[in-house]
């Protein structure tokens, strides 16, 4: 049961942060202008779009999951900061209350749907790397019923797009990665992935609020799941280049560039994680520096040092425990080209404990066969 609930965790990741206010168009271009300041590490300009926003709607889910989107862009990842994770749990709780007052009027479901699916999936998604189990099992239970909902909405919110596509993809994909729960999928909607991909690409040109998060997914896809990296540096060139001040986007985009071979390009940006004072940028910095000093400038010895930065850090599971994989790999080859075939092995076992790139897995998987 504990896989099945990590399942619905994981489709639920970055859900975006609302709906369309429908009848308002004022309040949503602020909203838009907010989330792009926000987006940007632009914190206080972010407040001066939202705070409008928040006193013509004191009592609507849109205002408190403003103020927990904020506190968690902040704070990221969240659950490492106890005080703000906190303020942040309170706040979705306070937008689940309001949306749920919303249901009984039809001509808001579609809204308050919206709002209930990002909030229990937030919840459900902070429980998770807190490792209680039992508690986000209860969120993810609850953001499932909402979400099989919205996914009937896609034609009357086009922000539905990115919650369906999300679903469809990895409802095929979660169990192709883990096989162990494919008995306890049978009680779910069948996904599609091919479906799933075209809604997130649809998302990306027709939505308000999520073409952001869908921007990111069909990057992380594309690098991780599918590959097709031409693809991934495609979305991730769109938000480097809107979003220059985010870390997180930045270190996409640099992966991006390092699997295309551009190693030149990603140089600058390999520099400016590294310069970070943030464990999760200083590893994918060392990491990004090591693929760079293997397989551009051949230089095995500097690889090593590299790599080995990579695993002095502790790993985030949110964000970098790939990047610990893919060093053991990188590793691991430098190993085989000095003719140690038994060290090289004990390095891909130890990169399986943490990787889930098909690249990578498939890589230690076809030596150690």
């Amino acid at each position: 049961m504990k896989r099945l609930f990590l399942f619905l965790i994981l489709f639920l990741l970055e859900i975006p942060s609302f709906a369309q206010l429908l009848n308002d168009n004022d309040s949503k271009q602020l909203i838009v202008k907010g989330l792009d300041k926000l987006y940007n590490y632009d914190f206080k300009e972010a407040s001066v779009f939202f705070q409008p926003v928040k006193i013509k709607y004191p009592k609507h889910p849109v205002t408190p999951l403003l103020n927990a989107l904020e506190i968690q862009w902040q704070n990221l990842p969240i659950e490492q900061s106890p005080k703000a994770l906190n303020q942040y749990l309170i706040l979705l709780e306070r937008c689940i209350e309001l949306a749920e007052g919303m249901l009984d009027d039809p001509s808001k479901k579609a809204e308050a749907t919206f709002f209930l699916v990002a909030s229990h999936g937030y919840i459900a998604l902070v429980l998770n790397y807190k490792k209680e189990q039992v508690k986000a099992a209860n969120e993810a239970r609850k953001a499932y019923g909402y979400l099989r909902d919205g996914k009937q909405l896609t034609e009357k919110n086009p922000e539905f797009l990115f919650t369906s596509g999300i679903y469809n993809f990895y409802r095929i994909q979660y169990p192709e990665t883990h096989p162990i729960v494919k008995p306890i999928m049978l009680f779910f909607e069948e996904g599609n992935k091919k479906l799933g991909l075209q809604q997130l690409e649809q998302a990306v040109v027709k939505s308000t609020f999520s073409r952001t998060e869908a921007a990111y997914y069909l990057t992380g896809i594309h690098l991780k799941y599918e590959p097709n990296y031409q693809k991934s540096l495609i979305y991730s060139t769109w938000l480097n280049e809107k979003y220059p001040n985010n870390l997180i986007y930045l270190m996409r985009h640099t992966e991006s560039l390092i699997m295309n071979g551009k190693y030149e390009e990603a140089a600058p940006l390999i520099n400016r994680l590294k310069k970070s004072n943030d464990r999760v940028y200083i590893l994918a910095g060392n990491l990004f520096e090591g693929l760079t000093n293997e397989k551009a400038k051949k230089n095995d010895k500097l690889a090593i040092e590299s790599y080995l930065n990579v695993l002095k850090i502790q790993p985030s599971d949110r964000y970098t425990s790939d990047y610990y994989a893919m060093a053991y790999a990188g590793l691991a080859r430098i190993s085989l080209h000095g003719g140690n075939k038994k060290r090289a092995e004990e390095l891909y076992k130890k990169c399986l404990e943490y990787a889930e790139y098909k690249s990578t897995i498939n890589e230690a998987n076809k030596f150690l066969k």
